[in-house]
Parts: structure tokens; C-alpha cells; sequence
């Protein structure tokens, strides 16, 4: 059985799941690689597109979170992370909080709007920065509160502290796409063997 959409639900998951790996990378060794999280920052600004792949700018950009997708729905149980897997539970509370929040999402916008008019004036660093704040305005004042797990010296680093919300901040526009375009965990579990052929297909389909 086909799934409406799988190609487009499959993109949004491989953003979700590079956000979440971005987060760890950060939280737990200061690892950070400015093309991976490029089209993380370009999928909050960009509100409003006609194609789920102009999100992340093109596909080639999110390969890290297509084959990390692939390890975690495919591999064995000892390449499959708890830590990534609570994110995207504590991701999907908050987007749904979110959605339950007018106001919020109001302000949200408008704080968007105001970035993107300055926006090629930023720097990648500066636009997480102003992104960070952005986080801090609107979904840091829900509870329950993501809890990020990591080392001390990379948690309380205010430039990676911002990666770190940044990242959260795309997780949650990721998991919002996912579930507009019709996804949810259960149709993950149920499809799992087409969504691995989809993921399959869009690596192959990359520059190596």
C-alpha cells in the first residue's frame, strides 16, 4: 500500500531527525558543521513554499539527516538512539502546544518577519543568534521544557547554547511539516519498509 505524500513525509522526517542529530552532536562533544545546519536555519525562515524540498534549501543538504533517519528506523538496536527518540516526543509536545497558542504564533511570525528583512545583512552565526532569541521569546515559555542532555562546557557556551535552540526551533517547524503533510508514528511503524525504500531512493539519488 502506498502512503499519500511519502516523498514529501519522508523529507520532513530526515529535517526532524538532522535537528535532533545536530542537537547531540552539539550538547555532548561541541561538534558543529555549518552546511549541515544551514538548512535547519533556512527552514524556520522560510514561512511560506510550494515544495517541501525548497525548505531545506535542496536535498543534497539534509543528506546527514536522511542517512541518520535510515540508522534509526532501520538499523539494529545498538545504532538506535533513546536520546534522539525522546527529542522527537518532547518535539511533537511542543509543536502541539505551539498550535494551541494564536498568540503565540502571532508574535512568532512577526518576530520572522522582522528577521528576514535584515536577514542578508547576518551572518550564519548572527541569524542563529537572533533565531535563539527568537526560541527564547516564544516556545522556552512552555512547559514542560525540552531537557538536552550533554557536557556542561558546550550546554552553558552561549554560541552553542544558541546551535543548541536553533536546532530545537527547526525541529519543531520539522515536526509541524511532518504532520501537515499527513505523518505520524504510527504510520511510520506500520510503513516502515516504503518509507526505507524512499530514503534509499533520495540517497542514491544524491551527489556523492
Amino acid at each position: 500500500m502506498l502512503i499519500k505524500n511519502i516523498d514529501e513525509q519522508t523529507i520532513a522526517l530526515a529535517g526532524l531527525y538532522q535537528c535532533c542529530h545536530a542537537v547531540s552532536e552539539i550538547a555532548w562533544s561541541g561538534k558543529y558543521n555549518q552546511e549541515d545546519f544551514l538548512p535547519l536555519i533556512h527552514s524556520i525562515l522560510k514561512i511560506d513554499s510550494a515544495s517541501t524540498k525548497d525548505i531545506y534549501i535542496d536535498l543534497n543538504q539534509i543528506k546527514p539527516g536522511f542517512e541518520y533517519l535510515r540508522k534509526q528506523i532501520i538499523g539494529d538496536i545498538f545504532t538506535r538512539s533513546s536520546e534522539t527518540r525522546r527529542y522527537i516526543v518532547s518535539l511533537k509536545i511542543l509543536a502541539d502546544t505551539l498550535m494551541g497558542q494564536p498568540d503565540t504564533i502571532t508574535l512568532m511570525q512577526k518576530l520572522l518577519k522582522e528577521l528576514n528583512e535584515n536577514i542578508e545583512t547576518l551572518t550564519v552565526d548572527e541569524k542563529t543568534e537572533q533565531l535563539s532569541k527568537i526560541y527564547q521569546a516564544t516556545l522556552s515559555k512552555f512547559e514542560p521544557r525540552i531537557i538536552v542532555n550533554g557536557e556542561n562546557i558546550h550546554l552553558t557556551d552561549p554560541l552553542q547554547a544558541s546551535r543548541i535552540r536553533t536546532a530545537l526551533f527547526a525541529g519543531v517547524r520539522a515536526t509541524l511539516l511532518w504532520q501537515q503533510l499527513g505523518g505520524s508514528s504510527w504510520k511510520l511503524f506500520l510503513f516502515k519498509s516504503s518509507f526505507a525504500r524512499m530514503i534509499d531512493n533520495h540517497i542514491n539519488a544524491m551527489k556523492h
